[in-house]
């Protein structure tokens, strides 16, 4: 997953929500570390929402179960993302 756009989508969404990524530090990384997961798990997920997927696609794809504590920062990424790409792909809600 090396697309500049991508990269720097993230980052943005990152900033927004005032967290670092270290020096030296890889996005895949700084992803793995805030959403504590694996890198490998991260890449997985970076490359899920870059494909379009929905938030809850992209958790179910690298098994991430519960994301309430960082739902915020997670619906942010994609938004980042989708906008960098061109294409946002809303996030499902339940009722609508």
């Amino acid at each position: 997953m090396n697309n500049p756009n991508v990269m720097r989508a993230v980052g943005e969404a990152f900033e927004a929500h005032h967290i670092t990524i270290r020096p030296g530090e890889r996005m895949a990384a700084t992803v793995a570390r805030t959403l504590n997961i694996s890198e490998n798990e991260a890449e997985r997920w970076l490359e899920a929402l870059t494909d379009g997927a929905t938030v809850e696609e992209a958790n179910r794809r690298v098994g991430i179960v519960s994301h309430k504590e960082n739902e915020s920062l997670l619906n942010s990424v994609a938004r980042f993302i989708g906008a960098a790409l061109g294409s946002i792909t809303p996030a499902a809600h339940p009722g609508r």
